[in-house]
């Protein structure tokens, strides 16, 4: 219970927007009481705020009902306790929940929930599901790499004027964050396909500031050889305290593929006597969020993949945020020294102490 009020009253991005009864954050007090009302079991659940919001691509806009922060933390709940049983007895636990949702008032939309052939696919949550020769595999979803190709493209139109180190810190978090969406699929030849593409569009970015230079001298501007790879999009720039930086474009097509590791049996995370196993996997797991030998791989093994703040596992499922221990205001640098993993809750923790 405190783990589902965590999560939707610190973590979540919607913890600011409210639902039908104006709340929209908490305060410590506010939380606990929260999860006191959570043992309740004859609350039912409230109407949600209906907002409509733009279509992807299109024109019309759909409706999203946004609960209350009561329902959110108990549908957080609800996630939280069966989500190791989905795995392996989906269809039990399937009946279970329509149970459970007509007990409270509820019921799975009949709009959104249709039953398709395994071997025809279908889409879910920017994924394909699909069997080929009897195999299933989950690929990144066509409509969505496309998509992101083109506001990749968009991004580049609107940073004509901008520099190639710029450029670098923009599209870095793009490109990062589509591939940690993705790389626990089947996506290596949809990251090679997006690499591509990224090529030709700063290839073509770089070519009309220079009009009247050669291809050549264009490459060689613009590109150089980092790590064994030749044609990497990079430049020298100033970091924040004036030291020479490199500045290199994130090659999407080197991040590893990670597959999904089945829950053994019925472990749960409540349950005391496994916290080893899930403290192993979740270590395990969380090894291939930092690219290898960086200096933020370096600090989690430093700090034994653990929050300083808090003792926890780094990966349990909380963001992560780096904290820099002598501020940068303060003439903190961004080596490893001056830097550790925190959970954004834990992070949150030591800027308030200092601010008292």
């Amino acid at each position: 219970m405190l783990l589902a009020v965590r999560r939707v009253t610190q973590h979540n991005q919607g913890k600011k927007t409210a639902g039908v009864d104006g709340v929209k954050s908490l305060a410590p007090m506010q939380r606990l009481n929260l999860v006191n009302l959570l043992s309740s079991r004859y609350l039912k659940a409230s109407p949600t705020r209906r907002v409509y919001i733009p279509k992807p691509g299109k024109d019309e806009k759909r409706p999203l009902g946004i609960p209350t922060m009561y329902d959110r933390a108990l549908q957080a709940l609800v996630k939280l306790g069966m989500e190791p049983e989905w795995e392996a007895r989906f269809e039990q636990v399937l009946i279970l929940i329509k149970q459970w949702l007509s007990n409270r008032g509820l019921e799975i939309s009949e709009e959104k929930t249709r039953i398709v052939h395994i071997k025809d696919g279908f889409d879910f949550l920017g994924f394909n599901l699909r069997h080929y020769n009897d195999k299933l595999l989950i690929k990144p979803q066509k409509e969505k790499v496309l998509a992101f190709c083109k506001k990749i493209g968009k991004t580049l139109a609107q940073m004509k004027a901008k520099t190639q180190k710029e450029v670098i810190k923009t599209l870095n978090p793009l490109l990062r964050g589509f591939a940690n969406y993705y790389r626990g699929v089947v996506s290596k030849e949809t990251f090679s396909y997006i690499k591509y593409r990224v090529w030709h569009y700063l290839f073509s970015w770089a070519t009309r500031r220079h009009p009247n230079k050669s291809l050549k001298w264009v490459f060689q501007r613009y590109y150089g050889s980092y790590r064994g790879t030749n044609g990497a999009f990079m430049c020298k720039g100033t970091g924040r305290k004036g030291k020479q930086q490199l500045y290199v474009l994130y090659d999407i097509s080197s991040t590893p593929i990670v597959r999904h590791i089945k829950v053994k049996g019925k472990a749960s995370p409540d349950d005391s006597s496994l916290q080893e196993y899930w403290e192993k996997r979740s270590t395990k797991t969380g090894k291939n969020y930092w690219a290898r030998g960086s200096k933020y791989e370096q600090i989690a093994k430093f700090q034994n993949w653990k929050c300083p703040v808090c003792g926890d596992n780094l990966f349990n499922g909380e963001p992560i945020e780096t904290h820099h221990i002598v501020p940068v205001a303060k003439g903190g640098s961004d080596d490893p020294e001056n830097l550790m993993h925190l959970h954004k809750a834990c992070h949150k923790q030591v800027h308030s102490r200092k601010s008292k």
